[in-house]
């Protein structure tokens, strides 16, 4: 299986578990806080499995660092196009949906650079 189909996979996985997190949360709080709150469910879950599953490299302090620090990117350019696409006025509930569109290949395209060991893809 491709690394583009498992990120794609652990993609939807982290995006049904932080989206409904953020769908419960937004009955009580503000969307940007409710927000915050599904962005801690999603970076624990991609931190501790990018490497391992998308990139068939070994879950190792060095890469969960990696992973973390990839997120945190994606998540800060997601909490920037989130803010924008509330302004515009995008409704609650489809914003992130919205901007997932336009961060995921961008946190796809870094993680297969900088995780990502061709060596792995050799057969032997």
């Amino acid at each position: 299986m491709s690394s583009l189909v498992k990120f794609a996979g652990l993609g939807a996985l982290t995006t049904c578990a932080s989206y409904s997190t953020y769908l419960i949360l937004l009955q009580i709080w503000s969307p940007m806080l409710s927000y915050w709150c599904a962005l801690a469910v999603a970076l624990t879950m991609q931190t501790v499995m990018m490497a391992p599953f998308v990139f068939r490299a070994k879950l190792s302090l060095q890469n969960a660092g990696k992973s973390l620090t990839i997120y945190a990117g994606y998540s800060s350019i997601f909490a920037a196009l989130m803010w924008l696409a509330l302004k515009l006025g995008i409704p609650d509930a489809w914003a992130p949906l919205f901007v997932i569109a336009i961060a995921a290949p961008l946190q796809f395209l870094v993680g297969k650079k900088w995780i990502h060991n061709p060596v792995d893809d050799i057969k032997t």
